[in-house]
């Protein structure tokens, strides 16, 4: 299903890391976000919690994908926000894993 879907916005698989610069997903985060705060009065992780404080690049909420069935026209009911150490978590990147993160399964 991803494949295909990055294949209609003109991406390879290998290239999955480039369509989270598109213009599209970028207002989607954003909005994303915008819509959780406003909902809880601030943002957090929908499985654990978190909350973070400071924004780094290390403690920044990702977008997980849910499904790829509408990747480049998602629905917020496609992803879940949630903190760097869930987000590796869901795809197998746990912190017992020395093993370098695979960018085809990050989302």
């Amino acid at each position: 299903m991803r494949r295909a879907r990055l294949y209609k916005l003109g991406l390879k698989m290998e290239e999955y890391e480039k369509y989270f610069e598109f213009p599209h997903w970028q207002e989607f985060r954003r909005r994303a976000l915008e819509l959780q705060r406003k909902n809880l009065g601030h943002n957090c992780c929908e499985k654990c919690g978190a909350r973070p404080t400071v924004v780094t690049r290390e403690t920044a909420l990702h977008l997980h994908h849910l499904t790829y069935e509408r990747l480049g026209e998602e629905r917020f009911e496609d992803v879940m926000i949630i903190c760097r150490p869930c987000h590796d978590e869901e795809h197998g990147r746990g912190a017992e894993s020395k093993q370098k993160p695979d960018p085809r399964r990050y989302s």
